[in-house]
């Protein structure tokens, strides 16, 4: 079973380009996983009343073509399975009929009372369907972030409760507004996210005034962390393209 939504894109949403900034990006496949959960009995309240949740583990994500105001997306969204403690979901975003974006995702199923990863419950590829479709041809299971050392640019970046969503901790999506901020010195000359891997390490717990973003040149693109003064909470890799 695939499920698709469409939603039009707000001013709101979008940079002085009038692209679609990356954190939206990820709120509107979240939103089209959460859909697909409650249409297979997994709906986030109640999951969350059961002290259970998906959490979203490592994602990566390529830009075709740059979804920008003025029409609607399509996101499309299906279930790749399970293996032990991990399961896989494919994203497409399509605008006017071309193909803007695809990813390809791994989650962890959370006890939010114990803190701990457990394995996914047999039923779920029976509730969600699997589909073999391949919407991004990463591999997931094997690619970790690589570590910073003396990181070109940091960024200090202060944590608003806003920033956090109903499972108590930073929403993913906001890690892209950090990165966009740490990004800033390179998005020049129209420059533009291209492709994005991403790891969430450790949530930022309540209370955390700020985390410290870092970004290094790497032989290919660029890496980053964001961290604070405990934890790396999330790391991975980035590529810039010119706007199309």
């Amino acid at each position: 079973m695939k499920v698709a939504t469409s939603r039009d894109i707000c001013l709101f949403e979008v940079d002085e380009d009038f692209v679609l900034r990356p954190r939206v990006l990820l709120n509107c496949m979240q939103q089209a996983a959460a859909l697909h959960s409650q249409q297979a009995g997994y709906a986030t309240p109640d999951m969350l009343k059961q002290q259970k949740a998906w959490v979203l583990y490592r994602l990566a994500l390529q830009v075709h073509n740059q979804p920008v105001f003025g029409a609607p997306l399509e996101i499309v969204t299906w279930h790749k399975g399970t293996r032990g403690f991990r399961s896989y979901r494919d994203f497409e975003i399509y605008q006017q009929g071309r193909k803007s974006v695809s990813a390809a995702s791994l989650w962890l199923y959370i006890d939010l009372v114990r803190k701990k990863i457990l394995k996914v419950p047999g039923d779920v590829a029976q509730s969600y369907t699997v589909e073999t479709d391949v919407a991004l041809d990463a591999d997931l299971d094997r690619w970790k972030p690589p570590a910073i050392h003396e990181p070109d640019i940091t960024r200090t970046i202060a944590i608003r409760s806003s920033d956090y969503d109903p499972l108590g901790h930073v929403n993913n999506a906001l890690y892209f507004d950090y990165l966009e901020t740490l990004a800033a010195p390179l998005l020049e000359n129209r420059l533009k996210f291209g492709a994005i891997v991403i790891q969430y390490n450790r949530e930022i717990p309540g209370q955390t005034p700020e985390v410290c973003a870092a970004l290094k040149k790497g032989e290919n693109g660029y890496i980053f962390e964001i961290r604070s003064a405990a934890d790396v909470h999330a790391a991975g890799e980035f590529v810039l393209h010119p706007q199309k």
